[in-house]
């Protein structure tokens, strides 16, 4: 599950692009967020066809995580003759693509993915926003776990342990430059993780050019793809 990226960026920071990932698993296609710009680079450089089937799976509704998720479902379902699963552990999200033109013949709603995905994301509320449930993501294939944090102003302290005893392999996490109490402050990683560890930390939704500093601190940073 090694994920890629359209864009590693906050949503104040468009420079960067939405933080939105996805990956690849026995031959089904895994979006992690879908924002604003996330359409026209997945059907620019992606080939959507060639999936058994594809997922959207959302950490939350705001706009640079959910912004283009209606023009997916219409495009998928009306040009290329595909329905995909949209994932959410709340039904907000079927309001949301009601209010936008967008109904239920042209997605299918899951709370969860189902047993027999080839990969199981178990749901981890975090602190983000307070008129909003928000959640990262333990994801699970059969060889690899990794968790994602969507945005989320702290990593949860299970997740935490269980990456550090090795059963999650790598954290792809928010990380503001600045002390939020929407995103996680670099020190809180810095508090959490200790240096030896901190390669195995991907550092996502940047809300400035920092790279150079998590480096220096021993994160890792998520890199875009470019075609």
């Amino acid at each position: 599950m090694e994920l890629s990226f359209f864009g590693r960026g906050a949503a104040f920071y468009p420079a960067f692009g939405n933080t939105n990932a996805f990956f690849e698993e026995d031959g089904d296609l895994f979006f992690l967020d879908f924002g604003e710009s996330a359409f026209e680079k997945a059907v620019r450089l992606l080939d959507l066809t060639k999936y058994r089937h594809i997922w959207v799976v959302l950490t939350h509704l705001h706009a640079d995580h959910a912004g283009s998720l209606a023009s997916l479902c219409s495009y998928t379902h009306l040009v290329l003759g595909l329905t995909i699963r949209v994932v959410h552990p709340v039904n907000t999200v079927v309001q949301l693509l009601t209010l936008e033109g967008i109904g239920g013949d042209l997605y299918e709603y899951l709370p969860a993915l189902p047993k027999d995905c080839p990969v199981q994301a178990e749901p981890c509320p975090v602190r983000h926003a307070a008129d909003m449930q928000c959640f990262g993501y333990i994801l699970r294939s059969r060889d690899d776990a990794v968790y994602f944090s969507g945005d989320a102003a702290d990593l949860p302290a299970p997740v935490r342990d269980a990456f550090l005893r090795g059963e999650i392999r790598r954290l792809y996490h928010d990380t503001a430059s600045h002390d939020s109490a929407a995103h996680c402050w670099y020190k809180r990683l810095e508090a959490a993780i200790p240096p030896d560890r901190r390669k195995d930390v991907f550092c996502m939704h940047l809300d400035c050019d920092c790279e150079k500093e998590l480096k220096e601190l021993g994160f890792s940073v998520v890199q875009t793809i470019r075609k």
